[in-house]
């Protein structure tokens, strides 16, 4: 059982580091938008669904809620470079 839960937890961080670096890319080119900051508010918030409670996720939390406030003030560049950073915690702990 213990087992079948990690690989799902390493299978879903597998995934959402694919698309974080899809995300990421389009961040890093100066040119994220509106829909980029719902995209990866979404993937974040799997990512911490499936994660485990510890230092990562409590780090990852604070990046999201960062991440949500540059988006919610339209500064969608930050705002995807947190929710970037929240993902690359999650997934480092998986």
């Amino acid at each position: 059982m213990v087992f079948a839960k990690k690989t799902a937890i390493v299978s879903v961080a597998a995934a959402f580091a694919g698309l974080m670096f899809v995300s990421a890319a389009s961040a890093a080119d100066g040119n994220a938008s509106l829909r980029d900051c719902i995209h990866m508010s979404k993937q974040v918030a799997d990512a911490m669904n499936a994660a485990q409670p510890g230092k990562a996720t409590d780090d990852a939390r604070t990046q999201q809620q960062v991440g949500r406030s540059y988006c919610a003030a339209s500064m969608y560049n930050r705002g995807v470079q947190h929710y970037a950073k929240a993902l690359e915690l999650l997934n480092a702990k998986g």
